[in-house]
C-alpha cells in the first residue's frame, strides 16, 4: 500500500493544478481503488472529493448510474453497449438490439449498459432506408424497456441529437404561435414545410408525428455520459465553451448547441480541432475518450476512417450505426467500463468495435457474385477485393 507521504505529494500536486483545489471526479475514483476504504472516507471527510459525489446517496457513490441535470454518470465497472444516428430506421435499432442482447442481458440482472447517442428521429432527405414511423417506434420502444426494467431502466440510455433537440423547439413553437393541436397539426405542419423557409423545416418531419407526450419525453432527454473511467458520450462533438462537467449538469445553452452540432474542422470552416477536443476531455473529469455520431462517415478525410469508424486527434470515436455509415459498414461499440481507454488505437476491429451486420463468408460471396464474371476470379484469390471492387454496396443491405 502507498505511504501517507506518496498519498500526501498526490494531494499536494492536485491542489496545485486545480485551481478549485478539488480531485476530479476520475482522480477521486482511483484514489478510491488505490488506497481503499479508510482513504475514500478520509478524502471525502477532507472535502477533496468533488461537490458532485456530495449530493449522492450512499448507493450511488458505490458504483450505480446516476443523472444529474443533463449529465449522467456510469460507474467503472461493466460493458456499454453504444449506438448512434438511427433516424427512423427501426430495422437497424431492431438489429442492434438482437446482436448486443442488450435487453435480455439488463433483465436477467447483467452489469451492461446502453447508450444511444442522439438522432433517432426525422427521415433524411434521399434516404431509400428510412421507415415512415420508424422513429416513433423507436422512441416508444426505449420507453418500453426503460419502463419494463424499473429501477434498472436507468441503464438504457437515449441521450439528445441535435435532431430531437430541434424537433422539441419546432413543435412548442408550433404549439405556441401557431395554435396547433392535434386536430390541425397536419395542416399546421403541411403550411410550415411549405413556406419560406420550407426546405429548412423539412429535416425536422418528426414534428408531424410528434405529440405533447413524445415531445416532453425527448425535451427531459440528458445530452451527455461520463463514465469513472474517463469515457464521455454526446451527440456530436465538443463544446469551446464548457468550462466544467456543471455547465452539461446545468444545460448551459451555448454548450448544449456545441456538443449536439459541431463538426470538425476538416468539414465545416467554423468545426472544431484536435486541440479543442483535448481541452474539452480535460474539462469533462480530465477524461480521455470521446463518443460521438452526427458525423457522416463520407464527410470525413478517407484517412480518418479506421475500421468502419471515424477517428479524429487520437481521442474521438465517430460512430455510425445505422445512418451515415457509408462508405464503411455500419458498427457499434462494446466498452469495457474497467477499462480507461487513453487513445482511439486501443479500441480494436471485432472487439470494441462490431458490425451491425456481419460481412458474409468467402463462400457467400462467391455465390453472390455469380452473375459478376469480372470479378469472380479476383474474389476466389482474396475476398477482401469484394470492399475495393465497385459491387461493394451488395453488402450494405
Amino acid at each position: 500500500m502507498p505511504s501517507s507521504s506518496t498519498l500526501k505529494n498526490a494531494l499536494k500536486e492536485d491542489k496545485t493544478s486545480h485551481p478549485d483545489k478539488q480531485l476530479t471526479r476520475r482522480d477521486f475514483l482511483r484514489a478510491g481503488a488505490s488506497f481503499g476504504g479508510f482513504l475514500l472516507l478520509n478524502l471525502w471527510s477532507s472535502g477533496f472529493a468533488s461537490s458532485f459525489y456530495d449530493s449522492l446517496s450512499e448507493q450511488d457513490r458505490w458504483g450505480q448510474p446516476v443523472r444529474n441535470g443533463g449529465l449522467v454518470y456510469l460507474p467503472a465497472h461493466g460493458k456499454l453497449f453504444v449506438a448512434s444516428d438511427f433516424h427512423t430506421r427501426y430495422t437497424d435499432f431492431q438489429r442492434w438490439l438482437e446482436r448486443t442482447g442488450i435487453v435480455d442481458r439488463l433483465m436477467n440482472g447483467d452489469d451492461v449498459y446502453g447508450l444511444i447517442v442522439g438522432d433517432a428521429v426525422d427521415k433524411k432527405p434521399g434516404d431509400s432506408y428510412a421507415e415512415d414511423d420508424g422513429d416513433t417506434r423507436i422512441i416508444q420502444r426505449i420507453r418500453e424497456i426503460q419502463n419494463d426494467l424499473g429501477e434498472r431502466g436507468g441503464r438504457f440510455i437515449f441521450i439528445t441529437g441535435n435532431h430531437e433537440n430541434r424537433c422539441v423547439s419546432i413543435y412548442e413553437k408550433l404549439v405556441a404561435d401557431e395554435g396547433m393541436t392535434p386536430s390541425n397539426q397536419q395542416q399546421v405542419v403541411k403550411n410550415l414545410f411549405s413556406g419560406e423557409h420550407g426546405s429548412y423545416y423539412q429535416q425536422y418531419n418528426f414534428v408531424s408525428r410528434m405529440n405533447d407526450d413524445l415531445c416532453n419525453y425527448l425535451k427531459g432527454l440528458p445530452v451527455a455520459v461520463i463514465t469513472g473511467t474517463g469515457i464521455v458520450g454526446i451527440h456530436a462533438g465538443p463544446s469551446r465553451s464548457l468550462i466544467c462537467t456543471k455547465d452539461i449538469i446545468n444545460q448551459n445553452e451555448a454548450v448544449v448547441e456545441e456538443i449536439i452540432w459541431s463538426r470538425p474542422v476538416e468539414v465545416r470552416k467554423d468545426g472544431y480541432d484536435s486541440n479543442d477536443l483535448a481541452v474539452f476531455l480535460q474539462r469533462m473529469d480530465r477524461s480521455s475518450l470521446l463518443v460521438s455520431g452526427h458525423t457522416p462517415l463520407s464527410y470525413l478525410p478517407e484517412e480518418f476512417i479506421r475500421d468502419n469508424v471515424g477517428e479524429y486527434g487520437g481521442q474521438q470515436i465517430i460512430l455510425a450505426t445505422s445512418y451515415g455509415s457509408g462508405p464503411a459498414e455500419k458498427s457499434f461499440l462494446v466498452l469495457d467500463l474497467k477499462t480507461a481507454y487513453e487513445s482511439t488505437s486501443e479500441l480494436r476491429a471485432g472487439e470494441e468495435i462490431r458490425l451491425l451486420e456481419p460481412l458474409p463468408e468467402r463462400g457467400q460471396i462467391l455465390t453472390r457474385l455469380q452473375t459478376l464474371p469480372d470479378l469472380t476470379d479476383e474474389i476466389a484469390v482474396d475476398p477482401s477485393a469484394l470492399l475495393r471492387s465497385p459491387y461493394s454496396e451488395i453488402n450494405t443491405g
